[in-house]
């Protein structure tokens, strides 16, 4: 063989070497250099569950079917998505699991009641959810704990105000989630265990709500303005795990409600809604948390989008 070949050929062979040795290297189920965000969406006239690019692009539906799929949320290692089969405020909303390509579908709660809004625990055995079961008016909300595979169903709070949309800290001791059990609607947090040693981290002033944890469990992301007086307008804010350093991210007219983290802890994925000029039905957006800047991922003007999950 030619020198000039021959040299051609070993440059191959130890380029694909390298590549094996990489990718031999990186952990089992090791995240894609662009992670999803899966939400749900009524662009096809359903409400149904799609994921897409952190940019918007790369559209794909998970679920086509009559029934309303709301609120997904990524397991922790990224192969099963949980969400609410049934419609988030249907008494007739159950949690569901897949499989990330929307295949294996498999019922978790079965029951008379609502569940919606579920959070994994960090080591991916548990779910945490809302449900209604104390009265028929719907206006008390609680807090419970299952097994993935339907099993161990634990309550976590009893009190009689509205309790709900839990989510795990990454080191699975506590659960943050929204109670207007002070009279205002408020984040606090409870112990994951038993429910017990509960903490109001916000003041009643603010309206606070959709508390969710960053990826390193230091800080909080929530959304104001949930009051009577407030309006329709819902800014981003931030604070630490322990409710100080409050901090305003967002500050405008429109809607602007935190949803998830990025993996790097930076952004956080928010259903995004126009309140004034061309008032839209809801759009999937991303939050620099340093500088607030919003980004409008889906602009599907007509469209309802909501509960965007970003993927771990």
């Amino acid at each position: 063989m030619p020198q000039g070949p021959r040299r051609a050929v070993l440059a191959c062979s130890i380029v694909a070497a390298l590549l094996l040795t990489l990718i031999g290297a990186l952990p089992a189920g090791a995240a894609p250099p662009d992670r999803l965000i899966v939400f749900d969406s009524d662009r096809g006239g359903q409400v149904d569950l799609w994921t897409m690019r952190t940019d918007g692009t790369g559209l794909a539906r998970l679920t086509n079917d009559k029934v309303p799929d709301e609120l997904p949320e990524w397991s922790p290692n990224r192969k099963q998505i949980a969400w609410t089969r049934g419609g988030e405020e249907s008494p007739a909303g159950e949690i569901w699991v897949m499989n990330a390509d929307g295949t294996g579908r498999r019922q978790v709660t079965s029951n008379a009641f609502s569940d919606n809004a579920v959070a994994w625990s960090p080591d991916g055995r548990q779910l945490a959810y809302r449900s209604i079961r104390d009265d028929n008016l719907g206006l008390n909300f609680d807090i419970y704990v299952i097994n993935v595979d339907g099993t161990n169903e634990r309550r976590l709070t009893t009190d009689t105000a509205r309790d709900w949309l839990p989510d795990w800290s990454p080191d699975g001791t506590r659960i943050t989630f929204t109670s207007n059990r002070s009279g205002a609607s408020a984040i606090y947090t409870m112990s994951a265990t038993d429910g017990s040693d509960v903490r109001q981290l916000t003041a009643d002033s603010l309206g606070a709500w959709l508390s969710v944890y960053s990826p390193d469990g230091g800080r909080i992301a929530f959304a104001d303005g949930l009051c009577d007086t407030c309006g329709g307008e819902h800014d981003v804010w931030v604070m630490n795990a322990d409710g100080s350093g409050l901090r305003q991210v967002t500050n405008t007219a429109d809607l602007e409600l935190p949803r998830s983290w990025s993996h790097d802890g930076t952004r956080v994925a928010a259903e995004f809604a126009r309140m004034t000029g061309t008032v839209g039905k809801g759009d999937i957006a991303v939050v620099t948390v340093a500088t607030g800047a919003t980004v409008n991922l889906t602009n599907t003007n007509g469209v309802a989008e909501g509960g965007p999950d970003w993927q771990p």
